[in-house]
């Protein structure tokens, strides 16, 4: 009897068993590091492409990786635990007049947004397993929550946009493009934003 269940377990194995289309990360490689290096308040030079003015914006973003995924790098102050960043500019896109003249999403200027935390922001592709050097760069799908001061709250959902973006480890730069949906607020439903970090 004991035998049989093994066999019938065994063909019910086989029988569920699906080809799937998935791509390697090489999740093993650390390529995240270029961007997440392990120094204190390590920021990755990251740079925002302001469409109405035809400039890129530097600002300060603290990113990190972990050795579970070395593939990946979130934005939050590895250093204090609890306290955020200014993940994607968000801090100061969403309090200045620049973002907010169609729609209003502070309710005071006391209660500009703080502490945003992404865990799990970007996924770096290498090319291949003997080429690493070189990849591709995805946007993970999530909504984030953003506090203001006030510690009232509000959602922000991130997305990739048409195409994913590039790394280079040798010239230690990358470059993405994210969608934005800030619908949740009373913003576009979809907004494209540029961005590129330098390690």
């Amino acid at each position: 009897m004991k035998y049989l269940l093994v066999i019938i377990t065994f063909f019910f194995i086989l029988s569920c068993k699906k080809e799937y289309d998935v791509k390697p990360t090489y999740a093993t490689i650390g390529v995240a590091n270029a961007w997440a290096q392990n120094q204190p308040f390590y920021s990755p030079h990251p740079e925002i492409f302001i469409d109405s003015l035809g400039v890129w914006k530097k600002f300060i973003s603290f990113s990190f990786t972990s050795d579970g995924e070395p593939d990946k790098i979130g934005f939050q102050n590895p250093n204090v635990a609890g306290k955020g960043t200014n993940a994607l500019y968000m801090n100061t896109m969403y309090n200045t007049s620049l973002y907010t003249t169609n729609y209003k999403i502070n309710t005071s200027s006391d209660s500009g947004t703080y502490n945003v935390v992404i865990p799990k922001c970007f996924q770096f592709i290498p090319k291949s397993k003997d080429t690493t050097d070189v990849g591709t760069v995805v946007v993970l799908p999530q909504t984030v929550t953003l506090t203001r001061k006030d510690r009232s709250k509000y959602q922000v959902s991130i997305a990739p946009s048409t195409q994913p973006g590039t790394y280079n480890t040798k010239t230690g730069i990358f470059e993405i493009e994210v969608l934005f949906d800030e619908s949740n607020f009373g913003g576009p439903k979809e907004v494209r934003r540029k961005y590129r970090f330098t390690s």
